[in-house]
């Protein structure tokens, strides 16, 4: 606590929250597994044969559920490294939070919907705009923080910079994404899983110890 400050009081205790968020991740990974790999029915799991061609089967479904859950495990380093320097809380961030708790299980949600549905439009398209809505809201998190909320412990400039660097690595290259798979000429000319190592790689260039 900021010695000439009077004392702030969070409308819900941060810790608290954190475990809601834990479990919020959690449920959103468990998803995609649901989601991205497809069990054997009961009757064939003594079938050796058919064991094999299933492994060989989901082998592309696995690296599906591996991408998606390495951008979520991003996303949740982010989010906590932000609440890791965070002090105390006040309204507008906790609403804000929340609303970054909505987008991330809305990813594999809007997934299973998809799955269902007439596939109006390329499932890249809607994965640009989940990472978009994760990716605004926790800049708008950490921005209000670390701007006009005063919620941050004291930092210097450049640790301010370095992660909002890093969260905007992943609005912008969504947004990138976003721009290329809406023009029917340009779809799928960068893998999605191409596309988002850039940032990922920045993420771990410019983490701080």
């Amino acid at each position: 606590m900021r010695e000439s400050e009077p004392v702030r009081v969070s409308p819900v205790p941060q810790d608290m929250l954190e475990i809601l968020m834990n479990g919020v991740f959690a449920f959103a990974m468990t998803l995609i597994v649901k989601n991205n790999i497809p069990f054997p029915s009961g009757s064939a799991v003594g079938d050796l044969d058919y064991f094999i061609r299933y492994l060989f089967g989901i082998f592309f479904d696995g690296v599906s559920f591996i991408f998606t859950f390495i951008v979520l495990a991003f996303f949740y380093l982010l989010v906590f490294e932000i609440m890791k320097r965070v002090y105390v809380l006040d309204r507008l961030f906790v609403y804000l939070d929340f609303g970054f708790m909505l987008a991330i299980v809305f990813i594999p949600v809007s997934s299973l919907l998809y799955s269902y549905s007439d596939m109006p439009v390329p499932y890249g398209i809607l994965f640009h705009m989940n990472i978009i809505l994760c990716g605004l809201i926790l800049f708008c998190m950490w921005g209000y923080a670390s701007g006009p909320g005063d919620l941050i412990q004291p930092a210097e400039g450049s640790h301010i910079r370095n992660l909002s660097l890093r969260i905007g690595a992943f609005f912008l290259t969504a947004c990138i994404g976003f721009l290329f798979d809406s023009q029917e000429f340009l779809y799928g000319e960068i893998p999605l899983m191409v596309l988002y190592l850039i940032p990922i790689l920045v993420y771990i260039r410019y983490s701080e110890p």
